[in-house]
């Protein structure tokens, strides 16, 4: 149970959190974690226990690098406050972040296909084996290092955000899935930049819902996705550069028109793109 009772939170309480992270001293001595104070609904936490060690959320372990950097994905229905417990040979460390709630938006989208919305069972099976795909990846032990983190995300496309993440999604007046990313208007042809750097894990194409795919391993668990792209200008095991193009802007899958999905998940736990955006970690 949390300590403290959900508060929802302006945009200006979301840039003073962001800045509010603090040094917490450990329970035992010579053995320390590293993090926020607080954090909200949809975040990214970029934590650090020194001496390095193993560190757990919730009881779940995550990837801790070298230098004992760990990211944590806090999901967007998050009540509880998030159990962080660091451990090394000797020594055994933790915390409690509180977890603040976000005032979600909702979004109502009509005039799609109907075989989109409530797909025949052939469609069901593939949308399944497609879902089975992505989840192994973000399953997947990856890249344990500080990779994404030295200089930070920058936006894959300039354009109007169009879709926010964790909105409720309206599909033809139907309540469907929260949306797990973030939607950028954008022409069909459009350039594509990769936020960060990384290797490619996935060059999918023609997926029932998403279209042509692409997923790039950022480091420490945090993962891209883009759907519905028109071309794909990489593939599986290149490394990439942060702001090198890596695909063209589409309309395939489930989509009304052409546009950018841009979706961030941390481990399985999907989080907001929006709030890495600019933000340096200033790590070697």
């Amino acid at each position: 149970m949390a300590l403290f009772p959900m508060r929802v939170i302006t945009a200006l309480g979301i840039i003073g959190a962001a800045l509010m992270a603090v040094h917490l001293p450990a329970l035992c001595w010579g053995l320390e974690i590293d993090l926020p104070e607080r954090v909200y609904q949809g975040d990214v936490i970029v934590g650090r226990v020194k001496p390095p060690g193993s560190v757990f959320i919730n009881k779940k372990e995550v990837p801790v690098s070298a230098a004992g950097y760990f990211a944590v994905g806090v999901p967007r229905g998050q009540k509880a406050d998030l159990a962080v417990k660091a451990v090394t040979s000797k020594k055994e460390a933790g915390r409690n972040i509180l977890v603040m709630a976000y005032p979600w938006k909702v979004q109502r989208i009509d005039g799609l296909p109907e075989r989109y919305v409530s797909p025949p069972p052939k469609a069901v099976k593939r949308i399944k084996s497609d879902n089975q795909k992505i989840l192994a990846i973000r399953r997947s032990k990856g890249l344990e290092s500080t990779l994404f983190i030295s200089e930070g995300f920058i936006s894959p496309i300039s354009g109007p955000i169009t879709g926010p993440f964790g909105s409720q999604r309206i599909l033809n007046g139907r309540p469907r899935s929260p949306h797990s990313g973030v939607d950028f208007a954008a022409p069909k042809g459009a350039l594509v930049h990769s936020p960060a750097r990384g290797i490619v894990r996935l060059a999918a194409k023609d997926m029932y819902l998403m279209g042509n795919v692409l997923m790039i391993d950022h480091g420490l668990g945090v993962r891209s996705i883009f759907i519905h792209l028109d071309r794909i200008l990489v593939r599986e095991g290149d490394r990439i550069e942060q702001g090198q193009r890596v695909a063209l802007v589409g309309k395939t899958g489930r989509a009304t028109g052409p546009h950018l999905h841009w979706g961030v998940s941390v481990g399985v736990t999907p989080v907001d793109p929006v709030r890495l955006l600019g933000r340096g970690y200033g790590i070697p």
